[in-house]
C-alpha cells in the first residue's frame, strides 16, 4: 500500500518468494548465547504486484534475528537493504506513478516468526521501501507480508567463546540525540522536500551488557506541516510536536539496534494518528553514537533521521 493514507485505495494484494541464508551462533548456554550472538543472514526476495504503477519488486536485505522470549519458538528479525522496481517513474515517465521515482530504493524489513517445528516457520512482516529522498517522487510503498517457509540444512549449533561478550556498562544512563532530516510533504498542495528535526531525551536501564530498556521524549518539528498551517491561516502555531515512547536497545559490540513505540502527546491537528514508532541502527564510540533511524506513524514513514547523540552514564 502507498505510504500515505490518502492513497490507500491504490493498495493491492501481492505474492512472491524469499530465499534467506542464515549464520547462527548457539552454544550450550542457549539463551545467553543467542542474546549475545544473534543470527545474521542475507535475504533475496521477489514480489509480484498486480496492477502496480511501479511494477514488481526485487530485494536484497541484510538480516539480523533474535529470540523474542526465553525458551520458546518465537523470533523477531530486522533487516536493511536495497530494492529495485521494474517500472519506476525514472524509467517509464508515467506521471501517475507518484509512489516510486527511482530504480534503486532502500528496503526495511521487520518481522516476527514462529517455528511450530524445527524446520517449518510462519512469519508476519512489515516492509517499507523508498529512495531516502534521493529522487522525486518518493512517497514510498509499505507491505504487510505473511510467510510460510521451510528451513533446509541441519540445525547444528556453532560454539562461540564467551570471552568475546559485550563489555560491562553502567546499569543506567541518560542520553540526548539530535536528528535532522528531510521529508516530502504529504499534502498535495506542496511539492519538493522540507526539513524535519528531532531532539530526543532518553533514559534506559541495562538488563544485561547487551540489552537495555527505557523511555524517551521527542521534540520534533516538520516544516511542511508548518507551511500548510500558514497557508490555511490556522491559529495553531506550536513550533514543536511532543511525543513519548518506550524503547529497547540491543548491542553487538559497537553496533546497536534501537526499537521504540509510544503516543503522540501534542501534535498538529493534521496528525491524526495517536502513536509513532522508531527503528534505528547506531555505531557507538566512547559515549557518543551516530546512526540512521526511521520515524514513522502507524507504519507510515514520516522521515529518515540522521542522528548524533551522547550517552550520560549514571552509576
Amino acid at each position: 500500500m502507498p505510504n500515505n493514507s490518502a492513497y490507500r485505495d491504490n493498495a493491492s494484494s501481492t505474492f512472491g518468494m524469499d530465499i534467506t541464508w542464515w549464520n547462527r551462533g548457539i552454544d550450550t548456554s542457549f539463551w545467553r548465547a543467542r542474546r549475545s550472538y544473534p543470527s545474521f543472514g542475507l535475504r533475496a526476495s521477489y514480489a509480484h504486484i498486480p496492477n502496480s504503477l511501479a511494477g514488481d519488486r526485487f530485494g536484497l536485505v541484510g538480516m539480523l534475528r533474535q529470540p523474542l522470549f526465553r525458551y520458546n519458538r518465537w523470533d523477531w528479525s530486522v533487516g536493511l537493504g536495497l530494492s529495485a522496481y521494474t517500472r519506476p517513474r525514472s524509467i517509464t515517465g508515467d506521471t501517475n506513478n507518484i509512489f516510486i521515482g527511482s530504480l534503486i530504493n532502500c528496503l526495511i524489513d521487520i518481522g516476527i516468526t514462529y517455528h511450530p517445528v524445527d524446520q517449518l516457520y510462519l512469519s508476519a512482516r512489515v516492509l517499507h521501501t523508498s529512495n531516502g529522498m534521493l529522487m522525486w517522487p518518493n512517497m514510498g510503498l509499505n507491505y504487510f507480508q505473511l510467510d510460510l517457509g521451510y528451513t533446509f540444512g541441519q540445525r547444528v549449533p556453532r560454539e562461540f567463546p564467551t570471552s568475546v561478550a559485550a563489555p560491562s556498562v553502567p546499569p543506567t544512563e541518560f542520553g540526548i540525540a539530535f536528528s535532522p532530516g528531510m521529508v516530502m510533504s504529504r499534502f498535495q498542495d506542496f511539492d519538493g522536500y522540507f526539513f524535519c528535526y528531532d531532539l530526543c531525551l532518553y533514559y534506559q536501564h541495562y538488563a544485561s551488557p547487551v540489552v537495555a530498556f527505557g523511555g524517551a521524549v521527542d521534540l520534533w518539528y516538520n516544516t511542511s506541516d508548518s507551511k500548510l498551517l500558514e497557508q490555511e491561516e490556522s491559529p495553531y502555531r506550536l513550533p514543536l510536536y511532543v511525543s513519548a515512547m518506550a524503547m529497547t536497545e540491543l548491542f553487538w559490540g559497537p553496533v546497536s539496534l534501537k526499537v521504540g513505540m509510544g503516543p503522540n502527546i501534542l501534535v498538529s491537528p493534521h496528525v491524526t494518528i495517536l502513536y509513532y514508532e522508531r527503528v534505528g541502527a547506531y555505531y557507538n564510540f566512547g559515549r557518543n553514537f551516530v546512526g540512521v533511524a526511521v520515524n514513522a506513524h502507524a507504519g507510515r514513514v514520516e522521515f529518515i533521521e540522521w542522528t548524533y547523540g551522547r550517552r550520560i552514564a549514571v552509576k
